[in-house]
């Protein structure tokens, strides 16, 4: 018979939880048979938490003395106390969905008047003292991993108004709510505020009793919503986040950031989706971003396939690990099984569930005019693109997910056989296209039998994103690749790899060598292709080693090992040769002219 024991009882009492409350949602005390298996027993040390959706156990939570947790093996992953996702409050947004780190914290809830209160099922990602919770690359792969519950409950969590985010406050906590907030969107999401002192909502309730608990549910503050806003209503963001291209001379009039609305536009054949590929590549091997690509005009197998294999430039079985684990195709049943309508909510569904699954960064959208356009009968053109720029643009907003939108010109740019470089306010349909864009870049090809464009940065809405200019690039056909023609400042790549500089080289040397001595396994949250890294200590000491004449003066000699060091790693990381994260440093696996590359198990 499953009871809860005295051990159990005392435990609850401790933590002002009543022993009623816990059977209530059938806690009960078990032991350890000699085989390790978990059985009921009113007498043992053990708490069980079971996990119940409609009515039956699904998954067991454990927790043994000294804090030590285990789930059922086999067990579903989801919220405990999931039910509480079926009541009707939620969708009429009556009442709203307490989301805690743990099960006491939804218990103190309930008793404190919550009770639509869930628990996350496995506490919240863990975070390195030497990293900012805020920093850290999105947790994707959600069909499988940390955040799988979140998939699981999908449909009901889209039907549900309001979240309030009531986790730790501590790192991993502000990790998990920042994980929480980005996959349930801001808008639907509230956080608290903890009496000095507290970390959770049971420790308000075991200082301050369960009438504090209900006063920091009750004083939730909504993230930024519709309407009036104070300065107090804002979370503090710190500055907008930036990401490089990938391209040194570009980055100096385009910047990425989460949450924007970019255009590509030119005349058919100059490059546009090809060189959105590389964007698309250059971000995965630098941040780690993700992306969805809606590209009815290039099936995906074998023509978007073989493009980015060429791109990666690597072996095939690299190449193709490398797009299974960066890029997700919204696509028409690959068997043909089915046959749907590619309209504008589909797409945006289908790039939510993407969101919530994979954790994606970036929304392509490859061409704007394949998409079966759902045009209400009494609705202008321009009406409808402006809807569907605000319907992307909201999905960008709320999910932190670039979106670039690649936009035909109109045919009177080649009229009477002569055709000119486009501008934004060619693209068919709406001068909503450059209005609304927060980058807007046009891809022109002067001469049309030469593999040169010229990369055109037409609008920049945020001045810490770039500014308007334009980028000379060559195109190398047999690879797919776009390469900056300012050669004094930019790499090329040829068959042996990068050309880099005497002290590029240096620090690659000092880094495989650092690798072969001291490295380590890389922390949760880089990409799985990044299997060894290395603190970044042991490459400035091999690094100085190699630079730094012993008869030279001290601080001169520093400066100047200094000022070459970050010159070297800055170049290296921007073409997507290294990666840096705090400290760590690994080798992205792309090769460099000139310097003989380990045999580092990268996966790159």
């Amino acid at each position: 018979m499953k009871t809860l024991g005295p051990i159990g009882i005392e435990a609850f009492e401790r933590r002002s939880i009543s022993a009623e409350t816990a059977a209530r949602f059938a806690i009960y005390t078990a032991s350890r048979a000699a085989d390790g298996t978990v059985i009921p027993d009113g007498a043992g040390n053990i708490v069980v938490f079971p996990f119940i959706e409609h009515g039956a156990v699904v998954n067991e939570k454990y927790r043994g003395p000294g804090k030590k947790f285990w789930q059922r093996t086999g067990g579903r992953r989801t919220f405990w106390n999931a039910d509480a996702l079926d009541d009707p409050a939620l969708e009429t947004g009556q009442l709203s969905l307490v989301i805690t780190e743990g099960e006491l914290d939804a218990l103190t809830a309930i008793e404190s008047g919550f009770p639509l209160s869930v628990s996350v099922p496995d506490g919240a990602p863990p975070v390195d003292d030497k990293e900012n919770p805020d920093d850290l690359q999105p947790i994707g792969d959600e069909s499988v991993g940390k955040f799988e519950f979140l998939w699981n409950n999908r449909s009901r969590l889209k039907q549900t108004k309001r979240f309030i985010i009531a986790v730790d406050n501590d790192r991993p906590g502000q990790r998990l709510a920042a994980e929480l907030v980005r996959r349930l969107s801001p808008s639907r999401c509230l956080f608290v505020e903890y009496p000095m002192g507290c970390k959770d909502l049971n420790d308000v309730a075991c200082h301050h009793g369960p009438e504090a608990v209900a006063a920091v549910l009750n004083a939730a503050k909504p993230y930024p919503v519709r309407g009036l806003y104070r300065l107090a209503d804002y979370p503090d963001h710190g500055a907008l986040p930036v990401f490089s291209t990938g391209w040194d001379a570009l980055d100096k009039h385009l910047k990425l950031f989460p949450g924007e609305f970019m255009v590509v536009t030119g005349i058919p054949n100059h490059g546009k989706s090809v060189w959105v590929l590389n964007l698309l590549c250059n971000a995965a091997s630098l941040h780690g971003w993700k992306s969805a690509l809606f590209s009815p005009e290039m099936p995906t197998v074998p023509h978007l396939r073989d493009k980015l294999r060429r791109i990666k430039g690597s072996s095939r079985p690299d190449a193709d690990a490398f797009i299974d684990e960066y890029f997700r195709f919204i696509d028409s049943d690959p068997t043909g099984r089915e046959d749907e309508d590619f309209d504008l909510d589909w797409i945006i569904d289908k790039a939510t569930d993407a969101v919530l699954r994979d954790g994606i960064r970036c929304l392509v959208i490859d061409p704007w005019n394949e998409v079966e356009h759902a045009r209400r009968r009494d609705e202008t053109m321009t009406d409808y693109i402006g809807r569907g720029i605000r319907s992307l643009k909201r999905f960008a907003r709320l999910y932190d997910v670039a979106v670039i939108v690649i936009a035909h010109p109109t045919k009177d740019i080649g009229k009477d056989g002569k055709s000119r470089a486009p501008t934004l306010y060619d693209i068919e349909g709406s001068a909503h296209w450059f209005n609304k864009c927060d980058h807007g870049v046009v891809i022109d090809r002067p001469n049309s039998y030469a593999d040169e464009s010229v990369i055109r940065i037409a609008k920049v809405r945020f001045e810490e994103t770039g500014e308007k200019g334009e980028v000379r690039m060559s195109y190398e056909r047999d690879r797919c690749r776009f390469l900056t023609l300012d050669r004094a400042e930019q790499p090329h790549l040829q068959d042996n790899g990068i050309h880099a500089t005497s002290n590029e080289k240096l620090f690659l040397r000092s880094l495989f060598e650092a690798l072969a001595e001291h490295a380590q396994a890389p922390p949760a949250g880089l990409p799985k292709s990044i299997a060894k890294v290395v603190d970044n200590v042991h490459v400035r000491t091999l690094m100085r080693e190699r630079i730094i004449d012993s008869h030279e003066d001290k601080k001169v000699a520093d400066n100047r090992f200094r000022g070459a060091y970050k010159r070297a790693a800055d170049k290296l990381r921007d073409r997507a040769v290294i990666g840096i994260q705090g400290q760590l440093v690994w080798w992205t696996g792309k090769p460099v002219s000139g310097v003989t590359a380990p045999m580092i198990e990268s996966g790159a």
